[in-house]
């Protein structure tokens, strides 16, 4: 059997699974405290002096800074995956545009923000870091998930390019192993299929994680994130049993 089959065949780790459970539960904890927890930050600037301006465009450029610090250690996260190989150069520019459209936009926001002479106005502009841009509540969760679903779809494609050789070296095992082999590889498609069926799944939820459908119906954004995160965290499980498969195949293999 050909040893780059075989290395392949026993591959079955892959990075960016710590994070599913910890994105599920940290929206969560978001969706029940967030309206309470951006009343007292949009409220925050109300402790300077009604006319304080400086006070008001301070507060806001904190708020402004510690964004911009979460997306550029996304933006970090998505070079080491790309660095790794394990999404390919399109995904990775697509995050990254992401990235630097919202880092972009809070920049000019902050700039507008420090050109205030007016207290009234600035916090209408530190408003603005809240309802417009939601870093915390949708771009991280969004795009964190896109991270781990560009994981996947690579893991995949090495997978499912591994199914016409896997066929031809269990058509030519012993007879008497036959049996095994093909239940195993019988499973391996069966969970490649589903793995799939589940990134076809989140790549037409993450879209709906925006903004504007956060502010226009929680709920639903809630469920759609929700979704969003099973479906990705589906498929590596359903990869990682196909890529086991794969691993006992060539075992019997070597064995035969």
């Amino acid at each position: 059997m050909n040893k780059s089959v075989y290395r392949f065949l026993c591959f079955c780790k892959h990075p960016g699974v710590s994070r599913y459970i910890l994105l599920f539960v940290l929206f969560f904890v978001l969706m029940f405290v967030v309206q309470g927890t951006q009343a007292t930050a949009l409220a925050a600037p109300q402790k300077c002096a009604e006319k304080d301006v400086n006070c008001v465009i301070q507060f806001g450029d904190q708020q402004i800074s510690n964004r911009v610090a979460a997306l550029n250690k996304l933006s970090a996260a998505i070079t080491d995956y790309h660095n790794k190989g394990s999404i390919d150069d399109a995904y990775a520019d697509a995050l990254q545009t992401d990235v630097k459209t919202n880092v972009d936009g809070l920049s000019t926001l902050k700039t507008t923000l420090d050109a205030r002479t007016d207290a009234g106005t600035a916090r209408l502009d530190v408003e603005k870091v809240y309802t417009e841009f939601r870093t915390y509540a949708v771009v991280l969760p969004r795009d964190y998930n896109r991270l781990d679903l560009g994981v996947e779809i690579t893991v995949d494609s090495r997978l499912a390019a591994m199914k016409a050789p896997t066929e031809r070296l269990i058509n030519n095992a012993a007879a008497n192993k036959r049996d095994e082999l093909n239940r195993l590889f019988s499973d391996y498609k069966n969970q490649l299929a589903d793995a799939e069926s589940k990134i076809d799944l989140a790549q037409k939820t993450w879209p709906l994680l925006t903004p504007t459908n956060y502010n226009t119906s929680l709920p639903t954004y809630a469920t759609n994130l929700r979704n969003l995160t099973t479906y990705v965290q589906t498929a590596h499980a359903d990869l990682h049993k196909a890529a086991a498969d794969l691993h006992k195949i060539a075992q019997i293999l070597k064995l035969a």
